[in-house]
């Protein structure tokens, strides 16, 4: 029975420094929105929408997702912070109207610096709203912000809408 106790006390006690050395996952919103390419409006569409927590619950055009201010035409992208800066591992885009659209993710670190974390092709699908979840590498830099880039022409008969922004990362 000693022998158990001191067994599980050893595992106990690695399994707190491996928690330790791998840092707490954090999962956090957008808090701020730094810069937008454009958007649809200054209140409905608009940027700001993409803050906090989904809140768009249905697939479609809907005024509580940031959508750029034209359907089609030039790349578009959004710039939103973070309270924690983190060594980040990935970032989710809830993706409502348009699916398939991210074609970039750039973290920034705490010196301002812009760094491409992930390019690829979205694979989601419309109709239905979906958590599109970029992965990569962890970061050996502190993430304040991130910049999705997306692509307006992915599907000519719709707006790309985003409705919320999520950083994963440790500290």
């Amino acid at each position: 029975m000693r022998h158990f106790l001191r067994f599980t006390a050893l595992l106990l006690g690695c399994s707190a420094l491996f928690a330790q050395a791998q840092g707490t996952l954090l999962k956090q919103w957008a808090s701020g929105v730094v810069t937008r390419s454009s958007e649809y409006g200054a209140d409905s569409w608009a940027a700001k929408q993409v803050l906090g927590e989904p809140n768009t619950m249905t697939y479609g055009d809907n005024a509580t997702a940031w959508a750029s201010a034209t359907k089609n035409g030039v790349v578009q992208s959004i710039t939103v912070s973070f309270k924690e800066p983190v060594y980040a591992s990935a970032v989710l885009v809830r993706e409502t109207y348009g699916n398939g659209f991210v074609s970039k993710i750039f973290a920034i670190d705490t010196q301002g610096g812009v760094h491409q974390v992930w390019a690829g092709k979205d694979k989601t699908q419309p109709n239905y709203t979906v958590n599109f979840i970029a992965t990569f590498p962890k970061t050996t830099y502190l993430v304040k912000s991130v910049k999705v880039v997306i692509d307006p022409n992915h599907d000519m008969s719709a707006y790309e809408e985003i409705d919320a922004i999520q950083l994963h990362g440790t500290k």
